[in-house]
């Protein structure tokens, strides 16, 4: 951290502006003492990302394990799938999953195919995403452009985009998210969510986020 704060640092001080990808982030980097002009989240092409069908199969819940292990609590999943919740995962493989790759009630699908991953985003009840560490989090965006709502927690990036109750859900810890993820996937949810997800999900289309960035750069060139 400390290394990474001074490096940091040395890069402000010849940046003319510093953005942020989410409000988190510059949380973050104000800590450091570091002076941030804006925010600018990352875009999303949602016009690849969007409903693949009228009238999605909902008979499993969708998760993600990353590569570095900052997203995908393995506990929590395991405890969901304990509940009998089906559960498909897709991501990469870790050591610490080898108590999830028999279990009855969970398919690993390893590394997808963007084109396989619409699909599965379509086509879940939701998207399950727990974390340790994400300052944005592209997988409930992902999710909510394909019409599929988030759990997830009240913290970081994904309290930024995901709307509680109405295109997902945002819990405080590992017990409430359990809960309610075996509650939704018992009784189900109103099924408008789906439409507010996509309503959402396009805030953050690219084109938006290009506006943004060619102000900035108008700004840049204003000071030549």
């Amino acid at each position: 951290r400390f290394l990474e704060g001074k490096m940091v640092n040395v890069i402000r001080r010849f940046s003319r502006f510093f953005i942020a990808n989410s409000y988190f982030c510059a949380s973050m980097y104000r800590r450091l003492r570091l002076k941030v002009d804006g925010v600018i989240n990352p875009p999303l092409d949602s016009s690849f990302f969007k409903p693949s069908t009228p009238k999605p199969a909902q008979n499993y819940v969708l998760t993600y394990f990353g590569v570095y292990g900052k997203e995908g609590v393995y506990r929590v999943v395991k405890a969901i799938a304990d509940a009998g919740v089906s559960v498909k995962a897709f991501g990469f493989a870790s050591s610490h999953m080898n108590f999830l790759n028999k279990h009855p009630n969970i398919e690993f699908l390893g590394r997808v195919t963007d084109e396989h991953l619409v699909e599965l985003y379509s086509n879940a009840l939701f998207t399950l995403f727990s974390f340790n560490h994400e300052p944005f989090g592209y997988i409930p965006l992902e999710s909510m452009a394909c019409g599929t709502p988030v759990l997830t927690y009240n913290k970081q990036g994904p309290s930024e985009t995901v709307v509680h109750n109405e295109t997902g859900w945002l819990v405080n810890g590992d017990h409430q998210m359990v809960v309610l993820a075996v509650k939704l996937w018992k009784k189900g949810y109103d099924g408008t969510i789906r439409r507010k997800c996509r309503e959402r999900a396009l805030d953050f289309d690219i084109k938006k986020i290009f506006t943004q960035w060619v102000k900035i750069l108008s700004l840049c060139e204003g000071e030549n």
